[in-house]
């Protein structure tokens, strides 16, 4: 007989285990994301959103990243998925931009733009994508792994 207090206790693990690997959402994935990103902000018109001008508001570009994940993948739950990722990663890195610009991990570019240090975006995209989602964690913490990541890689 199955303890009913195990079933409601290891439920949960199993469903966001299932969750985080039916659509597997590599580094490299994210980083071919960032280089599209240049010519997605450019989009005027998308089929979804209709008209967006050259407007960078957040609701704009969050239209035309919604617009670019839709093309990509066949499979609309994983376009979307992808795109709420994609997302979250790039709000986390913006809400501690002061942190990771002091620290020499990204530069924000005239048009504001960001250019993030490769090892940066492999640390947060590891830390989205291995089980907690949470743009919640203290961006120090995010600090040391990307930098792990920087010797590893052999970053200079």
């Amino acid at each position: 007989m199955v303890n009913s207090t195990a079933r409601k206790t290891y439920a949960p693990s199993m469903l966001n285990t299932f969750i985080a690997t039916r659509f597997p959402y590599p580094y490299e994935e994210l980083a071919d994301h960032m280089r599209a990103m240049k010519t997605v902000r450019q989009w005027e018109h998308t089929s979804r959103f209709g008209h967006l001008g050259n407007a960078q508001s957040t609701q704009a570009n969050i239209a035309r990243v919604v617009e670019y994940f839709s093309d990509t993948y066949a499979d609309s739950a994983e376009a979307l998925h992808k795109a709420e990722l994609f997302l979250s990663i790039c709000d986390y890195i913006g809400r501690n931009e002061s942190l990771f610009v002091r620290k020499a991990m990204m530069e924000k570019d005239e048009d504001g733009a960001f250019s993030v240090e490769p090892c940066l975006l492999r640390a947060v995209h590891h830390h989205f994508t291995a089980g907690s989602r949470t743009g919640t964690i203290d961006p120090r913490k995010i600090l040391p792994l990307a930098k792990a990541f920087k010797t590893f890689d052999g970053e200079t």
